[in-house]
């Protein structure tokens, strides 16, 4: 039975956290990314040691990425048309699997690295169907007005836990190894399965007869090309798409940053992963103490060219103490862009098309692994300081063309 909450008994609850149903929901999310974060610590160090290539460790995040490149679109229609809910736990239940077979292959050595790569490839598949049932579950269960609050909340939650994961993985990674680092993950995982099994079933926007038609690929286009359409949508998919391609990557580069470039072992990366966490953590509290804002599409725009500032800054850094504190602000920057990208988009559509919005930004932004891969090529050839210092710059240009060319974004 479909449960619902109208917007006087939520409004009348005050805030997001008063709602039983978001609780749940950021209780399952937070636990699921605590494992998402050791699975990708441990398999960025696994890469660089055993091919002590950069190009092939920041290959090892681009092919997580690239899955979604074909399937986001279809996978923001599918949360549109079955229980959010049940799909988180699916992906969830899944990445366990991934991750014990991903651990089950490292113990013996990665002589087939092709096989690293192609589970990696698997896991990413799951985050392409996770992330906009996550979101759009949020917005199913709180009223409008609290949208950007509840998503801040959300990603406070997920990025506090995942900095910690980062710091465990290190820790584990150093003490125990890559392996038994994996199945800690695996088992974090069926637990966030568990949580969101027991969930109570919250309906999509929209529901359609036998849930999964064949059609579903062409609504899936047809949907996308309607998002194009509109104005505010269509900027705000150009921006991920830059900023993803080129400052998220930095994640891709971390490992090599931390072992060429500061000196620090996989406890050092955790630490500067835990630091990029912490930041977010910040970022986000910072984003949901000020509440309903009119003018959230200006805050994008300024949050882009800062964050394009703290990795030029963070690439100049040769010094560890210095680092941490430049990679807190990179950290807080990413989760507040992606906050305020999530609660635009699905303030910018109709309540029946929430999903697919978030379908069609993990779409766009999915196209980040070429960026991944750039950015090894570059670091490989010239140093990876000068690689994401450069990739900082092109996010500084990419924030102050659209404050200059897009008005309708600056009135958001």
């Amino acid at each position: 039975m479909t449960t619902h909450l109208s917007e006087t008994e939520t409004a009348a609850l005050g805030t997001p956290w008063h709602i039983t149903p978001y609780r749940h929901v950021w209780y399952g999310t937070v636990i699921i990314a605590l494992a998402v974060q050791c699975e990708r610590l441990a398999i960025g160090w696994l890469v660089l040691i055993e091919t002590d290539s950069v190009f092939l460790t920041a290959a090892a995040f681009a092919i997580q990425k690239a899955p979604a490149s074909l399937i986001a679109p279809i996978a923001g229609d599918i949360s549109d048309r079955v229980s959010r809910s049940r799909i988180l736990a699916v992906t969830a239940f899944c990445r366990a699997m991934v991750a014990i077979s991903l651990a089950a292959l490292t113990s013996g050595g990665t002589h087939h690295l092709w096989m690293v790569f192609a589970l990696v490839a698997l896991s990413g598949i799951g985050q392409t169907f996770s992330t906009p049932a996550t979101q759009g579950l949020i917005t199913d269960i709180v009223p409008r007005r609290m949208a950007m609050r509840a998503v801040a909340l959300q990603s406070t939650g997920a990025r506090g836990v995942g900095a910690l994961g980062s710091l465990l993985g290190g820790l584990a990674i150093t003490a125990f190894g890559v392996p038994s680092t994996l199945i800690t993950g695996a088992l974090v995982f069926l637990f966030g399965s568990c949580a969101m099994a027991t969930m109570p079933k919250f309906g999509p926007a929209r529901t359609v007869s036998g849930a999964i038609k064949p059609g579903i690929v062409k609504d899936a286009a047809a949907g996308l090309v309607s998002l194009m359409r509109l104005p505010t949508v269509r900027t705000l998919l150009s921006i991920a798409f830059v900023v993803e391609m080129f400052a998220f990557a930095y994640h891709a580069i971390m490992p090599s940053m931390a072992r060429d470039v500061l000196n620090v072992a996989a406890d050092g990366l955790g630490t500067l992963t835990l630091m990029a966490g912490f930041g977010a953590v910040i970022g986000v509290a910072a984003l949901a103490t000020m509440g309903e804002t009119s003018r959230k599409g200006l805050l994008l725009i300024g949050v882009t060219i800062t964050f394009g500032f703290m990795l030029t800054a963070f690439a100049s850094s040769a010094v560890l103490p210095l680092s941490l504190v430049l990679v807190m602000g990179v950290g807080a920057m990413a989760a507040v862009f992606d906050a305020l990208q999530w609660t635009l988009l699905q303030q910018c559509v109709p309540d029946t098309m929430r999903g697919l919005v978030i379908g069609g930004w993990m779409f766009v932004i999915s196209f980040g692994w070429i960026g991944h891969l750039a950015m090894g090529a570059v670091a490989q050839a010239v140093g990876v300081q000068w690689a994401l210092g450069g990739a900082g710059c092109l996010v500084i240009l990419t924030g102050a063309l659209a404050y200059a060319f897009s008005p309708r974004l600056r009135d958001a």
